[in-house]
């Protein structure tokens, strides 16, 4: 069930709430009308920035080198519509436009008809979007060398690679 579209935003970005650990992720998107947040998954919003760059390399597309870090940030007040369960990524030629489709997370396989929304957005809002959302994932925990998961702010975490035996230190 298609619960909104917007064709022509002109603010698309991603960001977060909150501190290393105990972060809250977004998807924001906004145009003349209205203006809507989605909740993530700190690995959705890296996969839109890894996705984005792999799609916009394909198309010969070059990164973005600089950007206003100021005009990505998100807006307030943030109200998030519901909680993004699966979203595709995809370019139309004829449009020359990126269009990202989100489907909403839903708990019971029984109940509602999971809701969707579609954001599309041109090459220079993907390109600012990509170098965006991989530079805001950064800003978290750093990630253990032998797992990939996040550590403690020490560098410090229990490590599966370990086999348990203990905290693994930097």
């Amino acid at each position: 069930m298609m619960d909104v579209e917007l064709a022509t935003p002109h603010h698309v970005t991603v960001g977060f709430i909150g501190t290393p650990g105990a972060r809250t992720f977004f998807l924001q998107a906004e145009d003349d009308a209205q203006r809507i947040e989605f909740l993530l998954e700190k690995a959705q919003a890296r996969g839109i920035g890894d996705l984005l760059g792999q799609l916009l390399a394909r198309l010969g597309d070059g990164a973005v080198s600089d950007w206003d870090r100021t005009a990505m940030g998100l807006r307030v007040p943030l109200e998030g519509r519901w909680r993004v369960g699966e979203l595709s990524l995809g370019f139309d030629p004829e449009q020359d436009r990126f269009l990202l489709e989100l489907t909403e997370l839903v708990a019971d396989e029984d109940g509602p008809e999971p809701r969707e929304a579609r954001v599309w957005f041109d090459r220079d809002q993907a390109r600012r979007l990509a170098a965006h959302a991989l530079e805001v994932v950064e800003q978290g925990r750093p990630t253990c060398e032998l797992c990939g998961r996040p550590t403690e702010l020490d560098g410090g975490h229990v490590c599966p690679a370990t086999n348990g035996h203990g905290k693994l230190s930097r």
